[in-house]
């Protein structure tokens, strides 16, 4: 039997700053060290103390339009987390503390990319209590309209596949996989910048979104051209980064997942329904460490080690 995986933080304190996509407010995000079986926990630094702690948890999202928000009970939100989150994801870390300045956390340059290097370069340490994985038991999918997301067993890895049809002269039919794992995700996946359409700028901005957009920050399309002067950095960029905005989508389940995604145009609501379809069906899944069986058919089989996890 192989031995235990355990639960990860950071090794120290962590800062960042930049302008929010939506807000278009100077953001700063400080990550802290989190003691075993915490989480992810996000605080609002401008907010009453006695209303600042929002749960980064799948039933605490509020608002999925254009990003990922969450909510507390207090009404306190923070959002556009998904690309934070995805590097969260991609570096198995489980519990840790985000503080942040506002309402929204910084986007940076459009991607996790400088998340992902930053964290990686101070580090992550192992901790006493044992990991859980969230072991997807049997296929669960959400629907709406051609949109869709479904989520099956797999051999113990963490898989993405994406479909994405745009009726646009660029970007059309795309579609990626990838094996989630820590040189994965580095290599294929986190400079993946998020895309927008000059076309629809001026309306988004009237109605309190993209207020922080530029160049910087996100690819902008117009009609048949790129307006950034470095075009694309992949290839398949757009498909990628909706790969990467679905990782960070899918740690709202509050553990690294054993199971193999599928999104069709799926976005982050759809991402979202489809946790609460999970955890609506308790037959849908387990929560395992790496000393557990499950029963498997008629089977029992030792759970091993993920190989994108293995020390």
């Amino acid at each position: 039997m192989s031995s235990l995986i355990k639960q990860k933080t950071i090794k120290k304190e962590i800062s960042f700053q930049g302008k929010a996509l939506h807000t278009g407010l100077k953001s700063k995000v400080k990550l802290l060290p989190a003691d075993d079986g915490k989480g992810i926990t996000f605080v609002r630094k401008d907010v009453n103390k006695k209303r600042n702690i929002i749960k980064a948890i799948w039933n605490n999202v509020t608002n999925t339009k254009l990003s990922t928000t969450i909510s507390n009970s207090f009404g306190v939100s923070v959002s556009t987390i998904e690309h934070l989150m995805s590097a969260i994801s991609a570096l198995q870390i489980d519990n840790l503390l985000i503080e942040v300045s506002g309402p929204e956390i910084p986007i940076l340059d459009g991607s996790s990319k400088i998340y992902f290097d930053k964290i990686s370069k101070v580090g992550i340490v192992s901790q006493h209590k044992d990991k859980k994985f969230l072991k997807i038991l049997k296929k669960i999918t959400f629907k709406n309209g051609s949109s869709e997301a479904s989520i099956s067993p797999s051999n113990n890895n963490f898989d993405v596949s994406y479909k994405l049809d745009y009726k646009h002269p660029i970007i059309k039919k795309e579609k990626y996989s990838i094996i989630v794992n820590n040189n994965n995700y580095k290599n294929e996946i986190a400079a993946a910048r998020t895309f927008g359409f000059f076309e629809e700028f001026n309306n988004l901005k009237n109605n309190g979104f993209a207020k922080g957009a530029s160049l910087k920050n996100c690819i902008v399309l117009n009609g048949k051209k790129i307006l950034n002067k470095s075009g694309l950095r992949y290839k398949n960029e757009f498909v990628r980064h909706k790969i990467l905005d679905a990782i960070g989508d899918l740690y709202l389940s509050g553990h690294s997942i054993l199971g193999h995604f599928e999104g069709i145009k799926s976005g982050h609501s759809i991402n979202n329904k489809l946790l609460k379809k999970i955890f609506s069906d308790k037959s849908s899944f387990a929560l395992v460490n790496m000393s557990e069986v499950i029963k498997k058919e008629n089977n029992i089989i030792a759970i091993q080690i993920p190989s994108q996890i293995a020390s």
